[in-house]
Protein backbone atom coordinates (compact mmCIF):
# COMPACT_ATOMS: atom_id res chain seq x y z
CA UNK A 1 0.00 0.00 0.00
CA UNK A 2 2.85 2.42 0.88
CA UNK A 3 4.53 1.70 -2.48
CA UNK A 4 1.27 2.41 -4.37
CA UNK A 5 0.86 5.74 -2.53
CA UNK A 6 4.45 6.73 -3.32
CA UNK A 7 3.99 5.74 -6.97
CA UNK A 8 0.82 7.85 -7.18
CA UNK A 9 2.62 10.86 -5.70
CA UNK A 10 5.34 10.58 -8.34
CA UNK A 11 2.88 10.67 -11.25
CA UNK A 12 2.83 13.78 -13.35
CA UNK A 13 -0.53 15.49 -13.90
CA UNK A 14 -1.43 15.76 -17.59
CA UNK A 15 -4.84 17.47 -17.33
CA UNK A 16 -8.28 17.45 -15.67
CA UNK A 17 -11.38 15.30 -16.24
CA UNK A 18 -14.65 17.25 -16.00
CA UNK A 19 -16.83 16.09 -13.09
CA UNK A 20 -19.48 18.83 -13.03
CA UNK A 21 -23.02 17.88 -14.13
CA UNK A 22 -24.17 19.21 -17.50
CA UNK A 23 -26.81 21.91 -17.31
CA UNK A 24 -29.29 19.89 -19.34
CA UNK A 25 -28.95 16.87 -17.04
CA UNK A 26 -29.22 19.01 -13.91
CA UNK A 27 -32.29 20.94 -15.13
CA UNK A 28 -34.09 17.76 -16.24
CA UNK A 29 -33.43 16.00 -12.95
CA UNK A 30 -34.43 19.06 -10.95
CA UNK A 31 -37.82 19.46 -12.66
CA UNK A 32 -38.74 15.84 -13.32
CA UNK A 33 -40.02 14.97 -9.85
CA UNK A 34 -42.00 18.14 -9.11
CA UNK A 35 -45.50 18.86 -10.35
CA UNK A 36 -46.18 22.13 -12.14
CA UNK A 37 -48.48 23.36 -9.36
CA UNK A 38 -45.83 22.65 -6.74
CA UNK A 39 -43.21 24.55 -8.74
CA UNK A 40 -45.51 27.58 -8.88
CA UNK A 41 -46.20 27.37 -5.16
CA UNK A 42 -42.42 27.64 -4.66
CA UNK A 43 -42.65 31.12 -6.19
CA UNK A 44 -45.29 32.10 -3.63
CA UNK A 45 -43.01 30.75 -0.90
CA UNK A 46 -40.39 33.22 -2.09
CA UNK A 47 -42.93 36.06 -1.82
CA UNK A 48 -43.61 35.16 1.81
CA UNK A 49 -39.88 34.95 2.53
CA UNK A 50 -39.53 38.43 1.09
CA UNK A 51 -42.13 39.70 3.55
CA UNK A 52 -40.26 38.15 6.46
CA UNK A 53 -37.02 39.74 5.39
CA UNK A 54 -38.84 43.08 5.22
CA UNK A 55 -40.67 43.03 8.55
CA UNK A 56 -38.54 40.57 10.53
CA UNK A 57 -41.40 39.15 12.60
CA UNK A 58 -44.95 37.99 11.96
CA UNK A 59 -46.49 38.39 15.40
CA UNK A 60 -50.01 39.75 15.67
CA UNK A 61 -53.25 38.90 13.92
CA UNK A 62 -52.49 40.36 10.46
CA UNK A 63 -48.72 40.77 9.99
CA UNK A 64 -49.01 40.12 6.23
CA UNK A 65 -51.62 42.86 5.65
CA UNK A 66 -50.76 45.09 2.70
CA UNK A 67 -48.62 42.46 0.96
CA UNK A 68 -49.92 40.72 -2.14
CA UNK A 69 -49.01 38.64 -5.17
CA UNK A 70 -50.72 38.16 -8.53
CA UNK A 71 -50.31 35.23 -10.89
CA UNK A 72 -51.17 35.65 -14.57
CA UNK A 73 -51.84 32.67 -16.83
CA UNK A 74 -51.86 33.20 -20.60
CA UNK A 75 -51.14 30.70 -23.38
CA UNK A 76 -47.90 32.39 -24.41
CA UNK A 77 -46.50 33.64 -21.09
CA UNK A 78 -46.65 33.44 -17.29
CA UNK A 79 -46.25 36.29 -14.78
CA UNK A 80 -45.97 36.42 -11.00
CA UNK A 81 -45.69 39.88 -9.48
CA UNK A 82 -45.54 40.90 -5.82
CA UNK A 83 -44.79 43.81 -3.48
CA UNK A 84 -43.11 41.66 -0.84
CA UNK A 85 -39.78 43.47 -0.44
CA UNK A 86 -37.79 42.86 -3.59
CA UNK A 87 -34.29 41.39 -3.96
CA UNK A 88 -31.27 43.48 -2.91
CA UNK A 89 -28.96 43.96 -5.89
CA UNK A 90 -25.95 42.58 -4.01
CA UNK A 91 -27.94 39.48 -3.10
CA UNK A 92 -28.90 39.01 -6.75
CA UNK A 93 -25.29 39.34 -7.86
CA UNK A 94 -23.87 36.91 -5.30
CA UNK A 95 -26.28 34.07 -4.77
CA UNK A 96 -30.01 34.65 -5.50
CA UNK A 97 -29.57 33.08 -8.94
CA UNK A 98 -27.11 30.37 -7.99
CA UNK A 99 -28.32 26.82 -7.41
CA UNK A 100 -28.72 26.31 -3.66
CA UNK A 101 -27.78 28.40 -0.65
CA UNK A 102 -23.99 28.80 -0.25
CA UNK A 103 -22.54 28.10 3.24
CA UNK A 104 -21.56 31.75 3.61
CA UNK A 105 -21.61 33.78 6.82
CA UNK A 106 -23.13 36.67 4.86
CA UNK A 107 -26.29 34.70 4.04
CA UNK A 108 -27.09 33.44 7.54
CA UNK A 109 -29.54 36.27 8.07
CA UNK A 110 -31.29 35.41 4.80
CA UNK A 111 -31.63 31.75 5.77
CA UNK A 112 -32.89 32.63 9.24
CA UNK A 113 -35.56 34.88 7.76
CA UNK A 114 -36.86 32.19 5.42
CA UNK A 115 -40.09 30.37 6.08
CA UNK A 116 -39.85 27.29 3.89
CA UNK A 117 -38.05 28.70 0.85
CA UNK A 118 -34.77 27.70 2.41
CA UNK A 119 -33.14 25.46 -0.17
CA UNK A 120 -32.34 28.16 -2.73
CA UNK A 121 -33.72 26.30 -5.73
CA UNK A 122 -37.41 27.28 -5.88
CA UNK A 123 -37.28 30.25 -8.27
CA UNK A 124 -34.81 28.64 -10.68
CA UNK A 125 -36.61 25.29 -10.66
CA UNK A 126 -39.95 27.00 -11.39
CA UNK A 127 -38.47 28.94 -14.31
CA UNK A 128 -36.92 25.75 -15.75
CA UNK A 129 -40.26 23.98 -15.30
CA UNK A 130 -42.18 26.75 -17.09
CA UNK A 131 -40.15 27.62 -20.17
CA UNK A 132 -36.86 28.53 -21.83
CA UNK A 133 -36.90 32.33 -21.62
CA UNK A 134 -37.50 34.52 -18.56
CA UNK A 135 -37.01 37.96 -17.08
CA UNK A 136 -36.66 38.55 -13.34
CA UNK A 137 -37.24 42.21 -12.46
CA UNK A 138 -36.89 43.49 -8.91
CA UNK A 139 -36.56 46.72 -6.97
CA UNK A 140 -35.25 46.80 -3.42
CA UNK A 141 -32.34 49.21 -3.05
CA UNK A 142 -31.58 49.37 -6.78
CA UNK A 143 -33.74 48.10 -9.61
CA UNK A 144 -32.38 45.41 -11.94
CA UNK A 145 -33.35 42.83 -14.54
CA UNK A 146 -31.84 39.36 -14.82
CA UNK A 147 -32.36 37.54 -18.10
CA UNK A 148 -32.65 33.81 -18.78
CA UNK A 149 -32.44 33.26 -22.54
CA UNK A 150 -32.67 30.11 -24.68
CA UNK A 151 -28.93 30.28 -25.49
CA UNK A 152 -28.05 30.18 -21.78
CA UNK A 153 -30.56 27.39 -21.21
CA UNK A 154 -29.02 25.27 -23.97
CA UNK A 155 -25.41 26.06 -23.09
CA UNK A 156 -23.56 23.29 -21.26
CA UNK A 157 -21.72 25.75 -19.04
CA UNK A 158 -23.07 27.48 -15.93
CA UNK A 159 -22.10 30.96 -17.06
CA UNK A 160 -23.27 34.03 -15.14
CA UNK A 161 -26.62 35.52 -16.10
CA UNK A 162 -26.66 39.04 -17.58
CA UNK A 163 -28.06 41.88 -15.43
CA UNK A 164 -29.54 45.15 -16.74
CA UNK A 165 -30.81 48.31 -15.04
CA UNK A 166 -34.54 48.61 -14.39
CA UNK A 167 -36.34 51.72 -15.64
CA UNK A 168 -37.36 54.13 -12.90
CA UNK A 169 -41.06 53.84 -13.69
CA UNK A 170 -41.02 50.02 -13.62
CA UNK A 171 -42.28 48.23 -10.47
CA UNK A 172 -43.18 49.67 -7.08
CA UNK A 173 -40.55 49.84 -4.35
CA UNK A 174 -40.15 46.38 -2.90
CA UNK A 175 -41.64 44.79 -6.00
CA UNK A 176 -40.57 41.71 -7.96
CA UNK A 177 -41.92 40.43 -11.26
CA UNK A 178 -41.01 37.15 -12.96
CA UNK A 179 -42.15 36.72 -16.55
CA UNK A 180 -41.59 33.46 -18.43
CA UNK A 181 -41.89 33.13 -22.23
CA UNK A 182 -41.51 30.21 -24.64
CA UNK A 183 -43.58 28.04 -22.34
CA UNK A 184 -43.27 24.26 -22.40
CA UNK A 185 -46.21 22.38 -23.91
CA UNK A 186 -47.26 21.06 -20.48
CA UNK A 187 -47.64 24.65 -19.25
CA UNK A 188 -49.53 25.89 -22.33
CA UNK A 189 -52.01 23.06 -21.94
CA UNK A 190 -52.46 23.64 -18.18
CA UNK A 191 -52.89 27.41 -18.49
CA UNK A 192 -55.67 26.92 -21.06
CA UNK A 193 -57.50 24.40 -18.85
CA UNK A 194 -60.09 25.98 -16.52
CA UNK A 195 -60.26 22.82 -14.42
CA UNK A 196 -56.48 22.88 -13.83
CA UNK A 197 -56.58 26.56 -12.88
CA UNK A 198 -59.42 25.95 -10.38
CA UNK A 199 -57.40 23.08 -8.91
CA UNK A 200 -54.41 25.41 -8.56
CA UNK A 201 -56.55 28.03 -6.82
CA UNK A 202 -57.73 25.35 -4.38
CA UNK A 203 -54.09 24.43 -3.68
CA UNK A 204 -53.34 28.07 -2.82
CA UNK A 205 -56.45 28.25 -0.63
CA UNK A 206 -55.25 25.23 1.35
CA UNK A 207 -51.49 25.61 1.47
CA UNK A 208 -51.64 29.35 2.26
CA UNK A 209 -54.78 29.21 4.42
CA UNK A 210 -53.01 30.47 7.56
CA UNK A 211 -50.90 33.06 5.76
CA UNK A 212 -53.96 34.39 3.91
CA UNK A 213 -55.87 34.58 7.20
CA UNK A 214 -53.06 36.84 8.45
CA UNK A 215 -53.52 39.36 5.66
CA UNK A 216 -51.63 38.10 2.59
CA UNK A 217 -53.57 38.41 -0.69
CA UNK A 218 -53.11 36.22 -3.77
CA UNK A 219 -54.90 36.85 -7.07
CA UNK A 220 -54.94 34.42 -9.98
CA UNK A 221 -56.33 34.93 -13.48
CA UNK A 222 -55.76 35.89 -17.07
CA UNK A 223 -54.13 39.22 -17.91
CA UNK A 224 -57.59 40.75 -18.46
CA UNK A 225 -58.93 39.38 -15.16
CA UNK A 226 -55.94 40.64 -13.17
CA UNK A 227 -56.26 44.09 -14.79
CA UNK A 228 -59.99 44.17 -13.95
CA UNK A 229 -59.26 43.53 -10.26
CA UNK A 230 -60.17 39.88 -9.72
CA UNK A 231 -60.97 39.05 -6.07
CA UNK A 232 -58.17 37.52 -3.96
CA UNK A 233 -58.35 33.83 -3.13
CA UNK A 234 -60.04 33.03 0.19
CA UNK A 235 -58.08 30.79 2.54
CA UNK A 236 -59.56 27.49 3.68
CA UNK A 237 -61.02 27.71 7.18
CA UNK A 238 -60.15 25.74 10.29
CA UNK A 239 -62.64 25.69 13.16
CA UNK A 240 -63.77 23.36 15.91
CA UNK A 241 -66.98 22.85 17.86
CA UNK A 242 -67.29 23.95 21.48
CA UNK A 243 -70.18 23.97 23.99
CA UNK A 244 -70.80 25.36 27.46
CA UNK A 245 -70.15 23.02 30.37
CA UNK A 246 -72.87 20.58 31.42
CA UNK A 247 -73.88 20.02 35.04
CA UNK A 248 -71.10 17.45 35.52
CA UNK A 249 -68.46 19.82 34.11
CA UNK A 250 -68.11 17.96 30.82
CA UNK A 251 -68.43 19.69 27.45
CA UNK A 252 -67.44 19.51 23.82
CA UNK A 253 -64.12 21.32 23.53
CA UNK A 254 -60.91 21.11 21.50
CA UNK A 255 -57.80 19.29 22.65
CA UNK A 256 -54.86 21.70 22.67
CA UNK A 257 -51.11 21.14 23.11
CA UNK A 258 -48.63 23.97 23.46
CA UNK A 259 -44.84 24.11 23.99
CA UNK A 260 -41.48 23.42 22.32
CA UNK A 261 -39.68 20.30 21.08
CA UNK A 262 -36.02 20.44 19.98
CA UNK A 263 -36.17 24.17 19.30
CA UNK A 264 -39.48 23.98 17.41
CA UNK A 265 -42.58 25.71 18.74
CA UNK A 266 -45.51 23.28 18.70
CA UNK A 267 -49.24 23.99 18.70
CA UNK A 268 -51.79 21.20 18.25
CA UNK A 269 -55.57 21.58 18.02
CA UNK A 270 -57.94 18.64 17.60
CA UNK A 271 -61.66 18.09 17.99
CA UNK A 272 -64.96 17.86 16.12
CA UNK A 273 -65.86 20.18 13.27
CA UNK A 274 -69.37 18.75 12.69
CA UNK A 275 -71.92 16.40 14.21
CA UNK A 276 -71.06 12.73 14.55
CA UNK A 277 -72.67 10.47 11.98
CA UNK A 278 -75.48 8.21 13.11
CA UNK A 279 -74.67 4.50 12.99
CA UNK A 280 -76.67 4.19 9.76
CA UNK A 281 -74.92 7.20 8.19
CA UNK A 282 -71.50 5.85 9.19
CA UNK A 283 -72.24 2.48 7.57
CA UNK A 284 -73.44 4.19 4.40
CA UNK A 285 -70.34 6.42 4.34
CA UNK A 286 -68.08 3.39 4.68
CA UNK A 287 -69.90 1.44 2.00
CA UNK A 288 -69.92 4.26 -0.55
CA UNK A 289 -66.51 5.68 0.42
CA UNK A 290 -68.10 9.10 0.20
CA UNK A 291 -66.50 12.51 0.62
CA UNK A 292 -64.73 12.79 3.96
CA UNK A 293 -65.25 16.57 4.09
CA UNK A 294 -62.69 18.14 6.41
CA UNK A 295 -61.76 15.05 8.41
CA UNK A 296 -58.10 14.33 9.13
CA UNK A 297 -54.92 16.12 10.15
CA UNK A 298 -53.44 19.28 8.65
CA UNK A 299 -49.80 20.20 9.37
CA UNK A 300 -48.18 23.61 8.78
CA UNK A 301 -44.53 24.64 9.08
CA UNK A 302 -43.96 28.36 9.73
CA UNK A 303 -47.59 28.94 8.70
CA UNK A 304 -47.12 27.09 5.39
CA UNK A 305 -49.46 24.06 5.13
CA UNK A 306 -47.52 20.97 4.03
CA UNK A 307 -50.08 18.22 4.84
CA UNK A 308 -53.78 18.72 4.18
CA UNK A 309 -56.54 16.69 5.88
CA UNK A 310 -54.62 13.42 6.02
CA UNK A 311 -56.21 10.21 7.36
CA UNK A 312 -53.30 7.78 6.87
CA UNK A 313 -50.48 6.38 8.97
CA UNK A 314 -48.47 9.49 8.07
CA UNK A 315 -50.51 11.35 10.70
CA UNK A 316 -50.95 8.45 13.12
CA UNK A 317 -54.15 6.81 11.90
CA UNK A 318 -53.90 3.01 12.10
CA UNK A 319 -50.77 3.15 14.30
CA UNK A 320 -50.27 1.92 17.87
CA UNK A 321 -53.76 1.86 19.46
CA UNK A 322 -55.32 4.35 17.03
CA UNK A 323 -57.84 2.71 14.67
CA UNK A 324 -57.70 3.07 10.91
CA UNK A 325 -59.80 5.91 9.58
CA UNK A 326 -63.34 5.07 8.46
CA UNK A 327 -66.69 6.83 8.09
CA UNK A 328 -67.51 6.78 11.79
CA UNK A 329 -64.67 9.30 12.38
CA UNK A 330 -65.71 11.83 9.71
CA UNK A 331 -66.25 14.55 12.34
CA UNK A 332 -62.67 14.39 13.68
CA UNK A 333 -60.11 16.93 12.50
CA UNK A 334 -56.85 18.38 13.78
CA UNK A 335 -54.25 21.05 13.04
CA UNK A 336 -50.53 21.06 13.87
CA UNK A 337 -48.56 24.33 13.73
CA UNK A 338 -44.77 24.07 13.81
CA UNK A 339 -42.60 27.20 14.00
CA UNK A 340 -38.85 27.74 14.13
CA UNK A 341 -36.54 30.68 13.51
CA UNK A 342 -34.21 28.08 12.02
CA UNK A 343 -36.27 26.42 9.26
CA UNK A 344 -33.77 23.56 8.95
CA UNK A 345 -35.20 22.25 12.24
CA UNK A 346 -38.62 21.81 10.64
CA UNK A 347 -39.50 18.30 9.38
CA UNK A 348 -39.82 19.35 5.75
CA UNK A 349 -39.11 17.49 2.53
CA UNK A 350 -37.32 19.37 -0.28
CA UNK A 351 -40.61 19.68 -2.22
CA UNK A 352 -42.26 21.22 0.88
CA UNK A 353 -45.46 19.33 0.11
CA UNK A 354 -44.96 16.69 2.77
CA UNK A 355 -43.36 15.80 6.07
CA UNK A 356 -40.06 14.07 6.72
CA UNK A 357 -41.54 11.17 8.66
CA UNK A 358 -38.06 10.17 9.90
CA UNK A 359 -37.64 13.49 11.71
CA UNK A 360 -37.31 13.17 15.51
CA UNK A 361 -39.41 16.30 15.98
CA UNK A 362 -42.24 14.94 13.86
CA UNK A 363 -42.09 11.53 15.55
CA UNK A 364 -42.60 13.24 18.92
CA UNK A 365 -45.35 15.47 17.56
CA UNK A 366 -47.10 12.44 16.10
CA UNK A 367 -47.19 10.84 19.56
CA UNK A 368 -49.29 13.80 20.70
CA UNK A 369 -51.46 13.66 17.57
CA UNK A 370 -52.19 9.98 18.18
CA UNK A 371 -53.11 10.71 21.80
CA UNK A 372 -55.67 13.30 20.69
CA UNK A 373 -57.01 11.09 17.88
CA UNK A 374 -57.42 8.15 20.26
CA UNK A 375 -59.42 10.26 22.73
CA UNK A 376 -61.70 11.47 19.96
CA UNK A 377 -62.26 8.04 18.41
CA UNK A 378 -63.11 6.69 21.90
CA UNK A 379 -65.65 9.52 22.17
CA UNK A 380 -67.33 8.44 18.93
CA UNK A 381 -67.46 4.83 20.14
CA UNK A 382 -69.18 5.89 23.38
CA UNK A 383 -71.85 7.86 21.54
CA UNK A 384 -72.59 5.20 18.97
CA UNK A 385 -76.34 4.43 19.22
CA UNK A 386 -76.86 7.49 21.48
CA UNK A 387 -77.04 10.16 18.77
CA UNK A 388 -80.42 11.55 19.92
CA UNK A 389 -79.05 12.23 23.36
CA UNK A 390 -76.07 14.02 21.82
CA UNK A 391 -78.39 16.25 19.75
CA UNK A 392 -79.37 18.16 22.89
CA UNK A 393 -75.69 18.99 23.46
CA UNK A 394 -75.20 20.16 19.86
CA UNK A 395 -77.99 22.73 20.30
CA UNK A 396 -75.67 24.65 22.59
CA UNK A 397 -72.62 24.41 20.33
CA UNK A 398 -70.65 27.10 18.48
CA UNK A 399 -67.60 27.24 16.25
CA UNK A 400 -64.22 28.44 17.48
CA UNK A 401 -62.01 29.87 14.71
CA UNK A 402 -58.24 29.43 14.59
CA UNK A 403 -57.32 32.94 15.86
CA UNK A 404 -59.47 32.35 18.97
CA UNK A 405 -58.05 28.86 19.43
CA UNK A 406 -54.51 30.23 19.33
CA UNK A 407 -55.35 33.02 21.76
CA UNK A 408 -56.77 30.60 24.30
CA UNK A 409 -54.10 27.91 23.86
CA UNK A 410 -51.71 29.28 26.49
CA UNK A 411 -54.53 29.67 29.01
CA UNK A 412 -56.15 26.25 28.64
CA UNK A 413 -52.99 24.22 28.01
CA UNK A 414 -52.07 23.75 31.66
CA UNK A 415 -51.93 19.98 32.06
CA UNK A 416 -48.58 18.20 32.03
CA UNK A 417 -47.64 15.76 29.29
CA UNK A 418 -45.66 13.12 31.13
CA UNK A 419 -43.50 12.09 28.19
CA UNK A 420 -42.61 15.66 27.15
CA UNK A 421 -41.81 18.06 29.99
CA UNK A 422 -41.78 21.06 27.61
CA UNK A 423 -45.35 20.48 26.37
CA UNK A 424 -48.56 21.47 28.14
CA UNK A 425 -52.02 20.25 27.19
CA UNK A 426 -55.63 21.19 27.93
CA UNK A 427 -57.61 19.16 30.44
CA UNK A 428 -60.59 17.93 28.47
CA UNK A 429 -63.66 16.19 29.90
CA UNK A 430 -65.90 15.18 27.02
CA UNK A 431 -69.59 14.33 27.68
CA UNK A 432 -70.59 10.69 28.13
CA UNK A 433 -74.05 9.25 27.40
CA UNK A 434 -76.22 9.12 30.51
CA UNK A 435 -77.43 5.67 29.55
CA UNK A 436 -73.82 4.49 29.23
CA UNK A 437 -73.24 5.18 32.91
CA UNK A 438 -76.16 2.89 33.85
CA UNK A 439 -75.26 -0.05 31.64
CA UNK A 440 -72.73 -2.87 31.66
CA UNK A 441 -71.94 -5.62 29.22
CA UNK A 442 -73.14 -9.15 30.14
CA UNK A 443 -71.03 -11.91 28.59
CA UNK A 444 -70.69 -15.62 29.40
CA UNK A 445 -70.36 -19.00 27.70
CA UNK A 446 -72.99 -21.78 27.65
CA UNK A 447 -73.48 -25.24 26.20
CA UNK A 448 -74.44 -25.11 22.51
CA UNK A 449 -77.28 -27.58 23.02
CA UNK A 450 -78.76 -25.38 25.73
CA UNK A 451 -78.45 -22.34 23.47
CA UNK A 452 -80.30 -24.24 20.71
CA UNK A 453 -83.13 -25.02 23.16
CA UNK A 454 -83.45 -21.34 24.06
CA UNK A 455 -83.49 -20.37 20.37
CA UNK A 456 -86.45 -22.69 19.83
CA UNK A 457 -88.18 -21.52 23.05
CA UNK A 458 -87.93 -17.78 22.38
CA UNK A 459 -87.78 -17.55 18.59
CA UNK A 460 -88.55 -20.99 17.14
CA UNK A 461 -85.67 -20.19 14.82
CA UNK A 462 -82.19 -21.72 14.96
CA UNK A 463 -80.85 -18.81 12.86
CA UNK A 464 -81.41 -16.30 15.67
CA UNK A 465 -78.25 -14.54 16.85
CA UNK A 466 -76.71 -15.76 20.10
CA UNK A 467 -76.75 -12.18 21.43
CA UNK A 468 -80.52 -12.04 20.82
CA UNK A 469 -80.97 -15.30 22.73
CA UNK A 470 -79.00 -13.99 25.67
CA UNK A 471 -80.95 -10.71 25.73
CA UNK A 472 -84.29 -12.56 25.54
CA UNK A 473 -83.33 -14.90 28.40
CA UNK A 474 -82.08 -11.95 30.50
CA UNK A 475 -85.29 -9.95 29.96
CA UNK A 476 -87.43 -13.02 30.71
CA UNK A 477 -85.61 -13.65 34.02
CA UNK A 478 -85.82 -9.96 34.93
CA UNK A 479 -89.56 -9.79 34.27
CA UNK A 480 -90.15 -12.86 36.47
CA UNK A 481 -88.28 -11.17 39.34
CA UNK A 482 -90.25 -7.94 38.93
CA UNK A 483 -93.55 -9.87 38.97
Amino acid sequence: MAEETREHAERQKIGDAKAAPTKNFFVNMLTRDIELQDALLDLLDNCVDGILRSIGDVKGDTPYAGYNASITFDPDHFIIEDNCGGIPKAVAEKYAFSMGRPPDENVKQLNAAATVGMYGIGMKRAIFKLGTEALVESRHDEGFIVEFNPEWMNDREWSDLPMFPLKHDELVDGGTRITVYQLHEECKKAFADKTWIESFKNSISRHYAIIISKGFEVRVGTEAEIAAGVEPIAGAEFRLLETDALSDGSRLQPFTYFGTLDGVEVEIYAGLYRKLLTEEEAEREEQTRGVKDDAGWTVACNDRVVIWKDTTRLTGWGEATVPNYHGQFIAITGLVLLHSGDPTRLPLTTTKRGIDAASNVYAEVKDLMREATKSLTNFTYKWKKHERELDSIYKNSRYVELPTLRAMAKEVSTGQVRKFATIKRSEVKLPAPVSENRTARVSFTADKNDIAKLKKHYFDDQQAAISEVGEAAFNDALSRIKE
